[in-house]
This record gives C-alpha cells, sequence and structure tokens, in this order.
C-alpha cells in the first residue's frame, strides 16, 4: 500500500509534463541512483558504478528499482550496463557521468543518454519536459532519420568574394554522417566522416584519413564542421527551459513568443561544438527560425537563420537555406543550401574509415 500511495505521488509530481507523454515513442527512462527512494534519491556520479537504476515510464511513473549488476566488475562496466539497460527496454538513460565505451554502447543499441545531477525526479521531469518533446519533433522535421543530400556552401567575404563547394551528404540514425565533396575540382574526391563527435578527413593524394575537430572547418568560412556534419540537435543538447505563447509576462523576448517557442539548450557533453543554444521554433511547423550558439558564460559565437521552406517531397518540407554570420568575424557570411533531400537506408559499414574513398559509389 505504502509502494503505491508513493508511485501515486511521484506521478502527480509529473503531472505537468503527462499530456505529452500519451505518444508511441514515449521514452522508458533509467535514472542512476545511490538509493532505492526515488522521492530522495540524488543522481548516481558514474553511470556504471552507480549501486541502482530507477526506471520510470512515460508518464514519470516509478516502475521498477534494480540493483546494477555490474558495478564491482573489474573492466567492461560500462558497455554491460549498457547493454543490460537496453535488455529491459530502456531507452533513455541519466546519470552525472558516463565513460567513453559506455558512450558507444549506448549508441549502438539507440539509446539516448543525458549527463544531469540533482535529485532522481527532478531528472526525469526535465527529459520528458515538452521541450524536448519539441527538440526531437524538430529533428524529424528537419531530416528523416536516413537520408542523402546534395548541398551548396557559400563563403562570402567583406569585400564580395565568394567561394563554393558543393557535397553529396548521407547520413543514419543519430550518430552517423558522412559527405563528399563533388566541387571545385580542387576539392573533388575528399571526404568528410562523423561518429557521434569523432570526424576524420579523407584526402586522397594522402592515402588515409586524419583527424578532424568540430571546430575546425573543412572549408573555411564561418560553418565549422558540426554545423557541416549536423547530428540531431537531441542527439547533442537538452532543452533546460522552454518559453512559449502565454509566457510573454515572463521572457525576454516578448515580440518573439506570439508564435514562436524559445527553447534554451545545453550541451550533454563538453565535446560538442557549442555550450549552449538558444532556438527560437516556429510553433505551427516546429522547426527553427533562428538559433544563437553560445559559450558557456553566455557569449555569442554565431547566429544561425533558417530560411526558405521548401517542399522536398516524401512529406519532408523544411528550409532550403541555412545562413550565419559571427561576430568574432565581422562582414564574413556562410551560406548552406540544400538541392535535394530524400529517404534513403544505409550499411553500417558506408559510415566507416575504410569506405570513405568509395563515397561516390552510392551516387
Amino acid at each position: 500500500m505504502k509502494k503505491a500511495f508513493f508511485s501515486i505521488l511521484v506521478v502527480l509530481s509529473l503531472s505537468p509534463i503527462m499530456s505529452y507523454a500519451d505518444r508511441e515513442d514515449t521514452p522508458k527512462i533509467a535514472v542512476a541512483s545511490n538509493g532505492k527512494d526515488a522521492k530522495s534519491a540524488m543522481i548516481g556520479s558514474k553511470a556504471d558504478r552507480c549501486p541502482y537504476y530507477l526506471i520510470f515510464g512515460g508518464t514519470g511513473e516509478l516502475t521498477e528499482v534494480v540493483g546494477n549488476p555490474y558495478k564491482d566488475v573489474q573492466s567492461g562496466a560500462g558497455p554491460q550496463t549498457a547493454v543490460f539497460l537496453a535488455d529491459k527496454g530502456v531507452t533513455v538513460i541519466i546519470a552525472e557521468t558516463f565513460g567513453d565505451k559506455m558512450i558507444t554502447a549506448m549508441r549502438s543499441n539507440n539509446t539516448d543518454y543525458f549527463q544531469l545531477n540533482g535529485t532522481v525526479i527532478d531528472a526525469v521531469r526535465k527529459v520528458l519536459s515538452p521541450g524536448n518533446r519539441i527538440l526531437v519533433k524538430l529533428d524529424r522535421n528537419l531530416n528523416p532519420d536516413s537520408y542523402e543530400s546534395y548541398k551548396k556552401l557559400i563563403n562570402i567575404e567583406p569585400n564580395g568574394k565568394k567561394r563554393e563547394y558543393v557535397l553529396f551528404t548521407v547520413k543514419k540514425g543519430k550518430d552517423k554522417v558522412a559527405a563528399m565533396f563533388l566541387s571545385p575540382a580542387s576539392e573533388k574526391g575528399r571526404s568528410t566522416l562523423r561518429l557521434d563527435e569523432n570526424m576524420w578527413l579523407y584526402i586522397p593524394n594522402v592515402g588515409k584519413p586524419i583527424r578532424i575537430t568540430s571546430l575546425q572547418s573543412v572549408v573555411g568560412g564561418v560553418f565549422n564542421n558540426s554545423d557541416i556534419l549536423r547530428l540531431d540537435y537531441a542527439a547533442e543538447y537538452f532543452v533546460e527551459k522552454m518559453e512559449e505563447p502565454g509566457d510573454k509576462e515572463k521572457s525576454s523576448d516578448k515580440k518573439e513568443l506570439s508564435d514562436k517557442y524559445i527553447l534554451h539548450l545545453r550541451a550533454k557533453t563538453k565535446a560538442v561544438a557549442y555550450d549552449k543554444l538558444k532556438m527560437w521554433v516556429d510553433k505551427d511547423t516546429i522547426l527553427p527560425v533562428r538559433i544563437e550558439c553560445l559559450t558557456e558564460a553566455s557569449m555569442l559565437i554565431k547566429t544561425i537563420y533558417y530560411k526558405k521552406t521548401e517542399d522536398f517531397g516524401d512529406k519532408i518540407v523544411r528550409p532550403s537555406v541555412i545562413e550565419t554570420d559571427s561576430p568574432l568575424y565581422k562582414g564574413y557570411k556562410s551560406v548552406m543550401i540544400f538541392a535535394k533531400i530524400k529517404k534513403r537506408t544505409f550499411k553500417d559499414e558506408v559510415f566507416t574509415l575504410t569506405f570513405m574513398p568509395n563515397l561516390e559509389s552510392l551516387r
């Protein structure tokens, strides 16, 4: 009776978000915890070594408390814990920190993760918040889960001089993106690969892929490699706060809230290009309008603008032009123009270092 009463309390404490949880894709959330009591438990500091996992359903109800069977093993605790939870149907894992091997295992199982601290219940409320649901929908509105596309990148200097590049891009799931240069002639045959936060550049006359970073740019200009090889936003960020129509008295952007949501995003890990994002989202289409990319101290790095919504067919309706400028590069601008986006499935071998010289075969 006591357990049943407590479960009711947990659900009631999360009631503001339940209207967003009646969808087929509702998550099953496992939170690393140092205790069994969801009301008072704090999030475990290490995902692979915490003594317990508290598992919640998509409406925020506590469904199970399980001990971590791998917390004391000498090696491989992270990957084994990830598989253990995936076998229980868990789709989201929350902890203060994750090891690289556990992150790799979660990615391979299509398990999302959040690095949060504080109480277990607050973490569940944050993951199930309307803002995070909107962000997931926005990702799917921008791109299919797996697709190919052609795009042109244009770097514009203060004197008006332009440099153009055409790329063929393929993406699979949350964390696999590859692209090949079609022009100019000096770049033709080069290819890039992104697996989660790891990136490589293949240059034919070098003969082997070389490591690149998210903040570098293979084409120069204001877009960096993270922008060019963009993953799902929800794969890298979570929504800390959402402002919406009706919140005008609380908002610093009152004029923006008549037809937009404003999402305040924070990076899930320190490995991503930007610590924070401020994203304006059209409330009718659930598509981005503008994004400010910020440092941890909220210093503006660049602003990204989404323009000219176009119907690409097969229910893909999204902005066809993305522009960016930066106070760090005054007078410079970069533009990304999409000419084609098409749903397509790929084998995992396409997203490997050995396949980088063979991306042309996919066209």
